[in-house]
């Protein structure tokens, strides 16, 4: 899976078309991680807001869904995003929230250095 999940990437990243990858760690505040629907709509992201992001898939951690939808929000308006990848991993702590500028400071930084964190 992981091998054609790439090629796919790799042919996304060729292609010319404008893009940003986002590569969740494994996911919960959802089905399977939540037991029911009535649950999944009060999903909460807890304790864990913070946002560690990289620039490589770690393969470890997990990522609220949450905070995933958010990061999807963020990309779309942050030109620091376009045309980069970044691997989302969810931990203990205050993340960015809803504030663009806090995302925005936190795509450029993954690229500067690694790993990335919102506070």
């Amino acid at each position: 899976v992981l091998t054609y999940k790439r090629e796919s990437e790799q042919a996304l990243e060729a292609s010319g078309i404008p893009y940003i990858l986002l590569r969740p760690s494994r996911l919960t505040d959802g089905p399977y991680t939540s037991y029911d629907l009535n649950t999944l709509l009060k999903a909460t992201a807890g304790s864990r807001k913070d946002v560690v992001m990289s620039p490589r898939d770690t393969l470890r951690g997990e990522a609220s869904r949450i905070t995933v939808a958010e990061a999807v929000v963020q990309a779309l308006g942050s030109a620091a995003a376009e045309g980069r990848a970044f691997a989302i991993e969810s931990v203990e702590g205050e993340g960015p929230g809803e504030d663009a500028a806090a995302w925005g400071k936190l795509f450029e930084a993954v690229y500067a250095r690694e790993p990335a964190r919102a506070v």
